[in-house]
């Protein structure tokens, strides 16, 4: 080898100092198919892996939810390979949810690095299944199965928890890996959604980045991000998943997990994990009333304000109604939510839901429909902001409570109090719903029936994917198990036989 061909490999090292260009000798295994012969080619840097690039090499916190198979994790291979063998003293945490997964992401920065050139690879030492040190470099990469200790004696540079959403200890994990992250380390969480495990930490955190209440940086990655996906190639794929694959899935199922075409579908809950039948929800929707006129609030409510209170039917006299609401904060984030029902037909004949009046400043309009539909027994919910709109209520002068007390015992409490019972609420509304006993008129209502999913890690415990809000099925809750508060006896005028005037 000549001077000058050393000068050239010594100036080509230094270049791979820069990620992006180390990335031009990387290389992967890639299994052989029917439409390709697979084995070692080189790493292919599509467009949207340029994107996770840039977020690499500048944030710290990233969460990435993405579609199968679309060169993610031969990317963050080769970004942990690179890290370790071009930042002195680092220390990368492989995270998966065993120890078989753990071993086979640190074997693609092994396969990374036995098919780099000889003048890049620097000694490597321990090198086994389940670390790949170097010495020189005084760093190494280290793969773990996310047990409940899992990383607690090791400081790191960067933790990468691959299939986030499947680790058994996400959340603990997370919590034991934050000194690392508070002190300056690069956090990376990828997953594919799993469409029972709607509830994990993964999925809060995407949500929440989504919505900037943290300081995650977002990715998403369809499943056309890869080259020779399209519409075709996605039905050929769904008309070819092996039984064995669906794991009790539909093949539509099947493919809005693995291969989501937005985000609103990767997240969005689906029929087998929802807590309510979705054919009975959209039936429902489907018969749904339209919020009276604008014309028709003029002449006969005009104390009501349109944009707030929606009314679906006008009270009728004799009617039977209850009323409940689950109050909410109003600075933007969960709902206030009022229902009033008709007790004969379990229709929700009007109804409230906004998040951006305070309990102080619902009282109003809250007082004025209760009273447009002659005030019936009203049960809000007794938490703090519920006992805001309650004394609220008392001040405009409203009287007609319903009150929950001991079984058997005076009742004179105002309101109605939920807490481990909410659960236990909710899941009475599952049959009258999916009989379609009762009749919700709000899209955004039923909206929320549809986001309330049966966890599976929590014995099957209803409640809202994340992201979501319950306030309304937290309302309609209320409101079916005090629907018996209400006498549904007709009412019928009487003829006035005698008339006695004063002189």
């Amino acid at each position: 080898m000549t001077r000058e061909e050393d000068i050239e490999k010594a100036i080509e090292s230094k270049k791979c100092e820069v990620f992006t260009y180390f990335l031009k000798y990387c290389n992967v295994v890639e299994a052989p198919t029917q439409g390709s012969t697979g084995g070692v080619i080189p790493f292919l840097l599509w467009p949207h892996l340029k994107r996770a690039i840039r977020s690499l090499l500048k944030d710290r916190l990233i969460v990435w939810l993405k579609s199968r198979q679309i060169g993610a994790s031969w990317l963050i291979a080769a970004y942990c390979l690179w890290y370790t063998m071009y930042k002195r003293g680092a220390t990368i945490l492989l995270f998966s949810k065993g120890e078989t997964e753990a071993i086979e992401l640190l074997a693609k920065c092994r396969r990374i690095y036995t098919h780099l050139p000889a003048y890049l690879k620097i000694k490597t030492n321990p090198d086994s299944a389940t670390e790949m040190g170097f010495p020189y470099m005084e760093s190494s990469i280290k793969a773990l199965a996310a047990t409940e200790t899992a990383g607690v004696s090791f400081t790191a540079s960067v933790i990468v928890c691959d299939e986030w959403i499947l680790h058994p200890y996400a959340a603990r994990n997370f919590l034991q890996a934050k000194p690392c992250i508070d002190a300056g380390g690069q956090f990376i969480g990828i997953f594919t959604i799993d469409k029972t495990k709607m509830n994990e930490i993964a999925v809060q955190t995407f949500v929440d980045a989504e919505a900037r209440r943290n300081e995650f940086t977002p990715l998403f990655d369809p499943f056309d991000v890869r080259p020779g996906r399209d519409e075709e190639w996605y039905e050929k794929t769904k008309n070819s998943v092996p039984e064995s694959a669906l794991m009790g899935l539909t093949p539509d199922l099947y493919m809005l997990s693995n291969y989501p075409k937005s985000i609103d579908e990767a997240l969005r809950t689906i029929g087998t994990a929802a807590a309510f039948d979705h054919s009975s929800l959209q039936a429902m929707q489907d018969n749904a009333r339209q919020v009276l006129s604008p014309e028709w609030y003029a002449t006969n409510v005009p104390q009501i304000d349109r944009t707030v209170t929606k009314i679906y039917r006008p009270f009728v006299l004799g009617g039977a109604y209850v009323a409940a609401a689950d109050v909410g904060h109003g600075v933007g984030r969960d709902n206030t939510v009022l229902g009033i029902m008709d007790v004969k037909s379990g229709e929700i004949v009007c109804d409230i839901l906004c998040n951006n009046i305070s309990p102080a400043n619902i009282a109003a309009p809250v007082y004025d429909t209760l009273k447009y539909y002659h005030s019936p027994k009203f049960f809000p919910e007794d938490n703090d902001r519920g006992r805001v709109l309650i004394e609220k209520l008392i001040d405009l002068g409203y009287k007609s409570w319903g009150y929950y007390g001991k079984k058997g015992g005076a009742k004179n409490k105002i309101g109605w109090h939920t807490g481990h019972n909410r659960t236990e609420m909710i899941t009475g509304v599952v049959a009258p719903v999916n009989n379609l006993q009762i009749q919700i008129n709000s899209d955004q209502g039923i909206e929320q029936m549809r986001d309330l999913i049966r966890n599976v890690d929590k014995e099957g415990r209803i409640e809202a994917a994340t992201g979501k809000n319950d306030d309304y099925p937290m309302t309609v809750a209320i409101l079916w198990a005090n629907r018996k508060e209400v006498s549904t006896e007709e009412w019928e005028p009487h003829t006035i036989s005698t008339l006695t005037f004063a002189r």
